[in-house]
């Protein structure tokens, strides 16, 4: 079993690996690998309380938006693999290398790329985007949630738009599976682009596999930094 960790999953992941029957993907079993473990993460709260909203006790476990973070996954992942599977354990390492090397050859061009985007500020929908952000050097201007995973009062909006009128802020951007209508209310009174963004592979047509994940996000952020 593979998941991200760090309570991403807690909601369902626990009730399947019971229901399973299979003791080897137990949480600490070799069998169960969290992505978390071969990371490090940001945003870890020095407190929990319910009234910062949706935070995560280990940092934020979205964590795929950084090409660094999904080469550390996918080297721990193979060794995982391998161990589990002697037999075919070269097997699993000779991929591994395969894709790391067409990775290591994308993520330096993206990087040339998203150079162009160092600085860009935006107005951002949830903390799903903040390895994006920190990545490629992203300025964030303000957040549509007043606190992770609580939905954004009108009046949380209208500061947000005076703010937006005291900064320049150059795309409002939001994941594919965010609800539309906060940052189109924004975009619609404040005159700045909503991007949405593809977060994970098929959230957009284009984001087809990782890689175009990473190029589709990167196209729809150039597009506007015109």
């Amino acid at each position: 079993m593979v998941c991200t960790g760090a309570e991403l999953e807690a909601g369902w992941l626990p009730l399947v690996q019971q229901q399973s029957g299979n003791a080897r993907i137990q949480a600490g079993q070799p069998g169960y690998f969290e992505a978390v473990s071969a990371v490090s993460l940001i945003e870890k709260p020095d407190s929990l309380d319910r009234a910062q909203g949706d935070v995560h006790a280990a940092g934020n476990p979205h964590l795929h938006l950084a090409p660094r973070n999904v080469a550390l996954v996918a080297s721990a992942l193979a060794e995982r693999m391998a161990s589990l599977d002697e037999r075919d354990g070269p097997y699993f390492r000779e991929r591994a290398a395969a894709f790391l090397e067409r990775w290591r050859q994308a993520t330096a061009r993206w990087e040339s790329d998203g150079a162009k985007l160092k600085g860009m500020a935006v107005v951002v929908h949830h903390r799903d985007l903040a390895y994006l952000v920190a990545w490629l050097g992203l300025k964030e201007a303000g957040a549509l949630e007043p606190k992770p995973g609580l939905p954004p009062s009108t009046a949380h909006l209208a500061q947000l738009l005076a703010s937006t009128q005291r900064q320049p802020v150059e795309a409002i951007v939001r994941s594919a599976y965010s609800d539309p209508r906060p940052s189109a209310w924004l975009a619609e009174r404040s005159g700045i682009p909503a991007v949405v963004l593809p977060y994970t592979v098929g959230g957009t047509p284009a984001a087809g596999d990782l890689f175009k994940l990473f190029d589709d996000t990167l196209a729809r952020l150039l597009e506007v930094n015109r």
